[in-house]
């Protein structure tokens, strides 16, 4: 079965809002804002009790089906701005290549962002720093008993 998603959503600054109730006993009235966050920090949304990625719908409402072996990818990694300016689909490879930020997180409430990086199973925090790239060249010249790691 194909969700015609622009049915169900209306879209406004990065949000999924209900347009309408997909099932009569479910507990959400249109105008509501869809969704929450699962595990991972990616935003989902039920529907049918099945969830679907929202940063997925969201391209999908915009510009159609997601190509075979494509991915939707967060432009600046905060896997909850699901803004369309900040999605772009990509090959998983290429994916893949833009996991070098893997140690990078964001620190939202001061807009900055923090850097780590594990060795000998432990993980060591190297800093906050005003911009991804600042935090990912940190991840790169981490320096642990006489060499780079």
């Amino acid at each position: 079965m194909s969700v015609d998603y622009k049915d169900l959503f209306e879209y406004r600054d990065g949000n999924l809002y209900w347009k309408a109730k997909t099932h009569p006993s479910v507990r959400i009235e249109v105008g509501d804002k869809a969704g929450g966050l699962d595990l991972d920090g990616y935003t989902i949304v039920c529907v049918n009790y099945k969830n679907y990625k929202a940063h997925r719908v969201i391209w999908e409402m915009f510009n159609g089906k997601i190509p075979k072996g494509m991915v939707v990818d967060h432009i600046n990694n905060k896997k909850s701005d699901n803004r369309i300016e900040n999605l772009q689909c990509i090959t998983q490879a290429q994916n893949s290549q833009r996991g070098n930020y893997k140690n990078i997180y964001s620190l939202n409430k001061n807009n900055k962002y923090g850097s780590r990086k594990q060795y000998n199973n432990k993980r060591y925090h190297l800093g906050n720093y005003g911009t991804p790239c600042g935090a990912y060249m940190a991840s790169k010249m981490f320096f642990i008993g006489g060499r780079y790691v």
